[in-house]
């Protein structure tokens, strides 16, 4: 007689395991799912106002552009994208920024100078959120910078001047969010930059309040700020950008 038949007439309340385990159902722990990516998609108009000054081949002007309107100054445009991928915790950033400026200059005291100033700036940084609404962020920005200028005396013309730089500059700052209401949210970012790698020095600054209409579209409204320090000295003389650009930016954000 086998054992187990032999053990289970002389236990009547005995039953082999092997039955037992047949009765229970094996089962996995739950794996969770990875989260989703989402997109968000939002294009800027900057109405910007620019000041500072510029030297070129060693001959250096301050700017006189600005606006005292809401739109800034009216022969600066600013253009802005931005977009932005996230997965938990973590945010990739791509940010394009396009401004064209004609603006007056003045080289003190009888010096006036016509100038013509092209920005192309492109953002590039990974962020992390390290705590409820706030993360660090990380990554470069390219400038490039294309200037014509022309000096002149009583509307005598004196000299034309032209300068082309491009540089990469090392970001680190932070980023927060703050939802006010379903719809309603506030984002505050400020970075720091430069550190000599191409900038002396470049800081950026912005508010932003932002409105969600449905689930895929929204708008934003708020102030940025823009500043660089950047200088060359080249054998054709000093080559130096002390810009500053702010104003009011207005956008419209799509979200996937």
């Amino acid at each position: 007689m086998p054992l187990l038949a032999l053990l289970a007439g002389v236990l009547p309340g005995w039953v082999p395991a092997e039955p037992l385990l047949d009765m229970v159902e094996v089962t996995s722990p739950p794996q969770s799912e990875a989260p989703p990516w989402t997109i968000d998609l939002v294009p800027y108009y900057w109405a910007a106002s620019l000041g500072g000054s510029l030297a070129i081949d060693g001959q250096t002007v301050d700017l006189e552009g600005g606006g005292d309107g809401f739109f800034g100054d009216p022969a600066l445009s600013g253009f802005l994208g931005h977009f932005e991928a996230h997965r938990g915790p973590w945010s990739l950033v791509v940010a394009p920024i396009f401004i064209s400026a004609d603006m007056q200059g003045a080289q003190p005291p009888t010096t006036d100078a016509d100038l013509t100033v092209q920005a192309e700036i492109h953002e590039l940084f990974v962020a992390r959120e390290f705590s409820d609404g706030w993360e660090w962020m990380l990554g470069l920005r390219y400038q490039k910078l294309e200037t014509d200028m022309d000096l002149s005396v009583a509307g005598v013309p004196l000299s034309s001047h032209a300068s082309e730089r491009a540089w990469t500059d090392p970001i680190v700052g932070l980023r927060y969010h703050a939802h006010l209401s379903e719809d309603w949210t506030v984002h505050a970012r400020a970075d720091v930059g430069g550190f000599g790698v191409g900038s002396d020095f470049v800081w950026n600054a912005s508010v932003l309040t932002s409105y969600q209409c449905t689930r895929l579209f929204g708008l934003q409204l708020g102030y940025r700020a823009l500043s660089l320090d950047f200088e060359d000295l080249g054998a054709g003389g000093r080559l130096a950008y002390d810009l500053d650009l702010y104003g009011p930016i207005l956008g419209a954000s799509f979200s996937f």
